[in-house]
């Protein structure tokens, strides 16, 4: 069994990076990736996304919307727009105003606070700036019973 850094594509992200992932090789001499327990996973990256210290992409607000289980319209009555306003900011065509993009975070922060300390309000309201730059989203996932989020 060897680790590898792994590009988890898998969850609509194409910037969150597995570090340490345990993989194992099959019959046929092939390296498998084996991305266990899921939801925990997912309830990680849903933390980590809802805490980036800038402001959230169009992909991360599919993202946070797919985890919480809400529709677009959903997500809407949520933050007091339709849910054409939602389809417009996960396409890239508008973006959410700095008090609906707290409410989102907020709202995916509630499902994920046993993680990790939740940020203040006034510190929601900073990690709302638009910034042109992504970066990774790294995940410790060299215990599947433990997933981490790391510092990029």
């Amino acid at each position: 069994m060897t680790t590898v850094d792994y590009r988890y594509d898998e969850c609509g992200l194409d910037n969150v990076i597995l570090q340490g992932l345990q993989t194992t090789v099959d019959d046929a001499g092939d390296t498998v990736i084996n991305i266990q327990k899921v939801n925990p996973l997912h309830r990680v990256i849903t933390h980590v996304v809802a805490s980036k210290p800038t402001g959230l992409l169009p992909k991360e607000i599919r993202f946070l919307r797919t985890e919480l289980g809400l529709t677009q319209a959903e997500l809407g009555r949520l933050v007091g727009k339709d849910p054409q306003t939602v389809g417009r900011w996960e396409r890239g065509e508008t973006s959410p105003d700095q008090t609906e993009e707290m409410v989102i975070r907020a709202h995916a922060l509630q499902t994920t606070a046993d993680l990790r300390a939740v940020p203040t309000m006034i510190e929601l309201a900073e990690m709302t700036v638009k910034s042109a730059a992504t970066a990774p989203f790294l995940i410790d996932a060299s215990d599947p019973n433990n997933y981490q989020p790391l510092a990029a």
